[in-house]
C-alpha cells in the first residue's frame, strides 16, 4: 500500500512539475540597483512572453531606506514602458514602502516584449549596504503567477560635491 502511495506521489510531482515548466511563458528581468543616500535611481522591469497578455498586476515592496519618487506635477510614481500601448491603463496605490500596480487594456491589445514598467527610488541614510526590492504576486491575465522576484540593492557612495567652502584670505 505504501508503494502505491509513493508511486502516486511521484507521478503527481512529475505531472505538476511538467505543468509548471510548460506554463513558464513569462519572464521579468530587473537589473541590480546601486543608489547612494540622497540620490535617485531608476528601476526598470523588462518583460518577455511567448503568449499574448493584455494586462497584469503586481506588488512592489521597498526595503528600509528607499522610497518611491512621485512626479511633482502628475503625482505618478510609475511609467509604462515600450511593452504597453497608449490604450493600456495603469493604476497604482502606494502605501509607505508598498505599491500595488494594476495595468488593464479593454481593447485586447497585447503587451509586447520590452520595457514593462519603470519607477524611481530615492535612498536615505537608513538604506542597508545590501538589501532587496521585492516584486511579488505578479499575475498576467490568463498567464503564469510569479510569486517573488528579488532585485538586489547596493548602497552606493554619494557622487555629489557638497560642503565646499571658499577662503577669502590670500
Amino acid at each position: 500500500m505504501k508503494k502505491i502511495y509513493s508511486l502516486f506521489a511521484l507521478a503527481m510531482t512529475l505531472l505538476l512539475g511538467g505543468v509548471a515548466t510548460a506554463n513558464a511563458q513569462e519572464t521579468l528581468t530587473v537589473a541590480p540597483v546601486t543608489v547612494a543616500p540622497g540620490e535617485q535611481a531608476q528601476v526598470v522591469i523588462n518583460y518577455e512572453s511567448t503568449v499574448e497578455h493584455y494586462g497584469f498586476n503586481m506588488q512592489i515592496t521597498l526595503p528600509e531606506g528607499l522610497s518611491f519618487v512621485e512626479d511633482e506635477t502628475t503625482k505618478v510614481a510609475f511609467t509604462l514602458g515600450s511593452s504597453a500601448l497608449p490604450t493600456h491603463t495603469l493604476s497604482s496605490k502606494i502605501t509607505d514602502k508598498n505599491a500595488r500596480i494594476i495595468v488593464i487594456e479593454l481593447m485586447k491589445n497585447p503587451l509586447s516584449n520590452g520595457e514593462l514598467l519603470s519607477f524611481n527610488v530615492i535612498a536615505d541614510e537608513n538604506l542597508a549596504e545590501n538589501s532587496d526590492i521585492v516584486i511579488s504576486g505578479v499575475k498576467f491575465n490568463g498567464g503564469q503567477y510569479l510569486d517573488e522576484i528579488k532585485v538586489p540593492v547596493t548602497k552606493g557612495t554619494p557622487t555629489g560635491i557638497n560642503g565646499i567652502e571658499a577662503n577669502s584670505e590670500k
